[in-house]
């Protein structure tokens, strides 16, 4: 569980700085705050006001945590069996890389109900640690890459 923490925040993270680089976003605000809104759309919005990203910002971050709670709700039960989704262990696991607390609960209550606290005992600390991470050492990463 730990050790997917911290690849699903980290890799979800960077994946959405490289998209709002690709977007043309430049500046570290809007990266991290963007980045952060990829892991989750309560980790976007506390990360922005912690770096002070505009307001506009903020809300690209939630929308962009509101569209990974929706894939992540409506493909959990269509991929489940392919991925091995079927057991605790595995949900524990799916939750700490997925990280989205209401999307893997509903996906995972989509899939086999028995399966959803595991898998929101790992999202909810994914929201944490995404809160600790994002607006601290991310941001200090992604600041000295872009200046």
């Amino acid at each position: 569980g730990v050790v997917s923490l911290l690849v699903g925040v980290t890799f979800t993270f960077f994946v959405g700085v490289a998209i709002a680089y690709a977007l043309g976003y430049r500046d570290a605000e809007s990266l991290v705050t963007i980045g952060a809104g990829a892991c989750t759309y309560i980790v976007g919005p506390v990360t922005g006001s912690a770096v002070g990203a505009s307001s506009e910002i903020i809300t690209i971050s939630v929308a962009a945590g509101v569209v990974k709670t929706l894939v992540t709700t409506v493909l959990t039960p269509i991929f489940a069996k392919r991925i091995g989704l079927d057991n605790p262990h595995s949900a524990v696991v799916f939750g700490g890389l997925i990280g989205t607390s209401s999307g893997v609960a509903a996906g995972l209550a989509a899939t086999d109900p028995k399966l959803v606290p595991y898998g929101a005992l790992t999202a909810t600390f994914y929201t944490g640690l995404g809160c600790l991470l994002c607006p601290s050492i991310f941001y200090f990463i992604v600041k000295a890459v872009v200046g």
